[in-house]
């Protein structure tokens, strides 16, 4: 099911419409991402760049960077960037290649802000020097999610006591119970981002974790390039993905991404008899509060 008006919010999206944003080649691939997302419901976003060699990173911000300063009729707009790394756990990386993994630091995330307009950082509180760089971003007004972690409750508490607001993607790459995870759930003052489209969460975990969080859950589907597209083998950074029994995987099997609709995340939802109001705004107002943003 397609929305007809597109007003969905996802601050997660590494590619879409057989285009992954890191790889982009040019202006027009990323025009291609915007209006593939539009077609699927979404009015604005966060291109999302994961972790990567930082001049293939700095080239792709650049053309991202370009479209949003130009917006055009038909396509989602672009609401800023969400680096997702590359200040992450090796231990639990996921696709995240290990080469460009790096150790926090400020000097170093300085530049990586001089990349464009960066909503979110996502990082691993539990690395030295994390608590200090989620400290200077939380003073420069960006949005730091914890994810990718291997942190205990301690550290995890850590983090968001230093001014992360949110977590990636809850349950997937990040200690779950007790851990990152628990932790988040427990918080009132936690955001929780979440994946729901029946692959990397279970129906029956969902469940569970928004009776925790029902007023403070934001979902994305997390899309890589084959979503609005179907089946191939597509680029996804400097690795090669494929879509294989439903599921965005990386040739070695592992999980890779979503491929799904935010029209069909708020279906899963009905299904699990979550009040339509609060899960719209899942997709609507409470992603625009987070990263302090309007849709138009």
């Amino acid at each position: 099911m397609v929305e007809q008006v597109p007003r969905f919010i996802d601050l997660q999206v590494n590619g879409h419409g057989g285009i992954d944003l890191l790889s982009a080649a040019s202006v027009d691939d990323i025009r291609t991402v915007n209006r593939s997302l539009f077609k699927n419901g979404v009015c604005a976003y966060l291109p999302t760049l994961i972790t990567s060699d930082f001049k293939q990173l700095e080239r792709a911000a650049t053309l991202i960077n370009q479209v949003k300063s130009s917006p055009e009729v038909g396509e989602a707009r672009i609401l800023g960037i969400h680096l997702e790394g590359p200040f992450i756990s090796q231990v639990k990386c996921g696709v995240h290649p290990k080469q460009y993994i790096s150790l926090p630091s400020i000097s170093a995330m300085k530049e990586y802000l001089k990349v464009g307009e960066v909503k979110v950082v996502t990082l691993a509180p539990e690395l030295p020097g994390a608590l200090e760089v989620i400290r200077f971003l939380v003073d420069q007004g960006v949005v730091v999610s914890l994810g990718h972690s291997n942190a205990t409750p301690q550290e995890a508490h850590a983090g968001f006591d230093a001014g992360a607001k949110t977590v990636t993607h809850l349950f997937n790459a990040m200690t779950k119970i007790p851990g990152l995870a628990d932790v988040a759930l427990e918080r009132e003052d936690v955001v929780v981002q979440i994946i729901v489209d029946d692959i990397h969460v279970t129906r029956e975990n969902v469940k569970s974790a928004l009776t925790r969080c029902l007023n403070r859950f934001i979902m994305t589907n997390d899309p890589v390039a084959p979503a609005g597209v179907g089946e191939g083998r597509f680029a996804f950074g400097g690795m090669e993905i494929e879509i294989a029994n439903g599921k965005a995987l990386r040739l070695d099997g592992t999980l890779a991404g979503g491929i799904g609709t935010l029209q069909k995340s708020l279906d899963i939802l009905a299904d699990l008899k979550i009040e339509a109001a609060i899960a719209i705004a899942s997709v609507t107002s409470r992603p625009l509060a987070l990263i302090n943003a309007r849709s138009d």
